[in-house]
């Protein structure tokens, strides 16, 4: 089993340029990827009207593989992100374990 996990973090897109500064600030990530996503959910309350009638808001997906230090290290710079006023930056995130991984 690897040391390592894969770290998904799921935000919305407005926040895109931010978290994307964050993490190429940190010299320790060796790398991550961005994948765009429509989050689908039964909260709609938190949907603007144009995300009611379509029916999901644009999200983006985060993902890299770290230890349990890095992943420590990333979160507490993404909370960084949120305004003091703010209840939440609307972000979620989730981890899965890595048996192996390589270069081919």
């Amino acid at each position: 089993m690897s040391e390592y996990e894969l770290l998904h973090v799921i935000f919305p897109a407005k926040l895109r340029a931010h978290v994307v500064d964050v993490l190429l600030a940190d010299e320790q990530l060796s790398g991550f990827s961005l994948a765009e996503i429509d989050g689908h959910s039964r909260q709609n309350s938190q949907l603007d009207r144009l995300e009611q009638v379509v029916g999901y808001r644009r999200m983006l997906r985060l993902e890299v593989m770290v230890t349990e230090p890095e992943k420590q290290r990333v979160l507490t710079l993404l909370k960084q992100l949120k305004p003091a006023s703010a209840e939440s930056l609307g972000v979620r995130f989730y981890t899965l374990p890595i048996s192996s991984s390589g270069h081919l």
